[in-house]
Parts: structure tokens; C-alpha cells; sequence
């Protein structure tokens, strides 16, 4: 049986070392391919030291643009990577979006099995709007015209509407989708290209703007609502950036996945997860 492909693709700005640490921990031959788009923001010495961080590894890096938070710039890289990893073949079975200061906390054998056995499910924390969990039950975000760029924002109350009567989900800026649900979205915004023009003046786009795509979607039955990091919300700024006093719940955590991390404040945490978590390789249950 040929083994599951997975295409990571990664957003990054900072920590060269810590992004090529990423990727060698998840690379595992031809079946794992990596996308990277660096934030334009960052410089050009820090990006050289990125690309010499993967150095020797297949690794597509994307023509840079700027991310700033809350815009839509987050929403096109990830489109980017998407398209760039759909276009080449062998296309891959599952797409994995990251950011540079993730890192997993299950093993690749894990990962694998838990991919093998999804029968062609995508996973992503997802929820109707509106929600408890944001402010206003999160409306706003999609009613008023928004505008944010270095750390400006601008919102005005337009009321604006989603374009084609579509129900509004919001969620993680993270997921993981098959490669049904990677061609469903590219599908929709090639036929539906007032959609991306609507989001470029959403607020936090990318909590929002894949899962309205999906649950909208024939899709919808297949989207299990996963939560795929493991994130501390409890300390700020949040999310807060993990230490080895989160090591027990890195443990005890369902997810495949945790952020964030940061070697200068600890590195000690991704070496005991190495050394720990990331040897065990029993299936998912």
C-alpha cells in the first residue's frame, strides 16, 4: 500500500534555525513535500539564513508578500501555498497548514496513521457565526468594511453581506484538508472571484475564510471539527509561548500539533519533546 502524501505548507517570519528545525522533524522522503512563505516584512538577512536553514531539503519557497496581522495577507499565503502544492504532481493526499512557530507533538508514524485512517476527512476547529466566542458573536468582523495594516485598523459599519447567500463559519487559522476539500476551495474561487474580494476587507480573515468555503461545500459532512493545536490562551500575550512548565499538558494533548515556540525564550521544551513524544509511534485510537 503507498503511504499517505502530505504537503506542508508553512508561514513564517522569524527563527530561521527554529523553522529549519520544523521541517527536518516532519520530513520523511518524497511522501512529505514543504512550501514556505516568509513574511515580506522580514528581512533579507533573515530571510538568507531561512533558506540556508533548509538547505539540502526539497523545499518551495513562494514570492513574499507582507502579513500583517489580521489582514488578509495571512489568507494569501496560504492560498499560495495551496495552489503551488495542487498544480504539481504527484499531488498530495492531505494539505497541512503551520506556522514557523509550530512544532509537532505527535510523531510522524503518528501523524501518518492518523492521515491514513481519516478517509479522506479534513480537520479544523470550526463553528457557526454567530458564537459566544468572539466579540459581537463575531458579525461584525464580516458586516463592517475593515481595513488593518501596521497595526492600524479601520472599521467602518457598512453592513455588508457575503457574497452568494453563504452561511458564515469561523474557526482556527489552522487545518488540515483532504485533497477533495484542497480542490473544492480552489474550485469555488476560481468560479467565485468576488469572494476573495469581499475578504480582503474582513477582519481576521483567516479564521474564517476557508471554513465558510468548506461547511458551504459538499464538503461539510467531512469536516471534523479538530482541534489541531495544542495552544495556551491563559497567559499573555496569548497565545502564550510554550515552556517546560506546559510540558505535562504537551503530554496529555490530543492534538498533532503545538504553538507557539520560541528557542531564545526556551529550547529546552522541543528537545524533551523530541526525545519523548516524538518516538512514540502508536496508531490513533
Amino acid at each position: 500500500m503507498s503511504l499517505v502524501r502530505i504537503a506542508y505548507v508553512i508561514s513564517a517570519y522569524r527563527s530561521p534555525a527554529q523553522l529549519g528545525r520544523l521541517v527536518r522533524r516532519l520530513h520523511t522522503g518524497a511522501d512529505t513535500t514543504f512550501t514556505v512563505h516568509v513574511d515580506k516584512k522580514t528581512s533579507r538577512d533573515v530571510y538568507a539564513e531561512m533558506r540556508a536553514a533548509l538547505d539540502g531539503l526539497d523545499v518551495r519557497f513562494l514570492p513574499r508578500h507582507a502579513c500583517h496581522w489580521g489582514g488578509f495577507g495571512h489568507v494569501e499565503a496560504s492560498l499560495k501555498g495551496l495552489r503551488a502544492v495542487m498544480e504539481h504532481e504527484p499531488r498530495p493526499d492531505y494539505v497541512v497548514l503551520l506556522s514557523g512557530q509550530d512544532y509537532p507533538i505527535k510523531s510522524n508514524a503518528f501523524i501518518r496513521d492518523f492521515l491514513d485512517r481519516a478517509d479522506g476527512r479534513s480537520f479544523f476547529l470550526h463553528f457557526a457565526l454567530p458564537t459566544e466566542n468572539w466579540t459581537n458573536g463575531g458579525l461584525d468582523r464580516i458586516r463592517n468594511w475593515h481595513v488593518r495594516y501596521r497595526g492600524l485598523h479601520l472599521s467602518l459599519p457598512l453592513r455588508r453581506q457575503l457574497p452568494n447567500s453563504l452561511v458564515p463559519w469561523g474557526g482556527s487559522a489552522y487545518w488540515i484538508v483532504s485533497n477533495r476539500a484542497a480542490r473544492t476551495i480552489l474550485e469555488f474561487l476560481e468560479a467565485n472571484p468576488s469572494y476573495v474580494r469581499f475578504f480582503r476587507h474582513v477582519d481576521v480573515p483567516d479564521e474564517l475564510f476557508f471554513q465558510t468555503i468548506l461547511l458551504n461545500s459538499a464538503e461539510a459532512d467531512r469536516c471534523v471539527n479538530f482541534r489541531l493545536h495544542h495552544t495556551e490562551w491563559s497567559r499573555h500575550p496569548a497565545p502564550a509561548i510554550l515552556t517546560g512548565e506546559d510540558y505535562p499538558h504537551l503530554v496529555s494533548s490530543t492534538c498533532l500539533f503545538a504553538r507557539k515556540f520560541d528557542p531564545a525564550v526556551d529550547e529546552t521544551v522541543l528537545d524533551r519533546v523530541d526525545r519523548t513524544l516524538l518516538t512514540a509511534s502508536a496508531p490513533v485510537g
